[in-house]
């Protein structure tokens, strides 16, 4: 029996992510991906701009990889206090133009979730970003095997 991911809740999305962690089956990878997906695209529900939805559901993400990381549930302060000041473009291009890739980024890769992160927003929307940032992001992706859309 599949699961509508929809229709669960975020509870049931984590526990969904924590019992594929867990499990030897073969498609618990793809399993955990799909919810991790579902708990990114329902983070950013509340927005209507697809780029900005994009931003808060990659900082839910992180949070939760960080959590399954080290067992502690850390908010992204820092990220969240730059994005109420700046903006989430702003923030975007900056995540993107950085010199080093951010711990975020690298905690979504490790987990196989490449296409959620900030820089694969920025890559996959390049009219809303500066050149160089898109450039940037596009170099980190294909740096770590993140493949973009066609």
């Amino acid at each position: 029996m599949k699961i509508d991911l929809t229709k669960c809740s975020v509870a049931q999305l984590e526990t969904l992510m924590d019992n594929a962690r867990r499990s030897d089956k073969l498609d618990a990878p793809d399993a955990y991906r799909a919810a991790a997906v579902e708990l990114f695209r329902r983070r950013g529900s509340d927005y209507t701009d697809p780029v900005v939805a994009g931003c808060w559901g990659a900082i839910a993400l992180l949070e939760r990889c960080r959590y399954e990381k080290t067992g502690k549930r850390l908010r992204s302060t820092y990220s969240v206090r730059s994005m109420h000041r700046n903006g989430e473009i702003a923030f975007m291009t900056d995540c993107a133009r950085g010199k080093t890739q951010g711990t975020g980024f690298a905690l979504l890769v490790e987990a196989g979730l490449g296409t959620c992160t900030v820089e694969y927003i920025v890559a996959t929307n390049p009219n809303r970003f500066p050149q160089d940032a898109v450039l940037a992001a596009r170099a980190r992706l294909a740096e770590h095997g993140v493949a973009l859309p066609g």
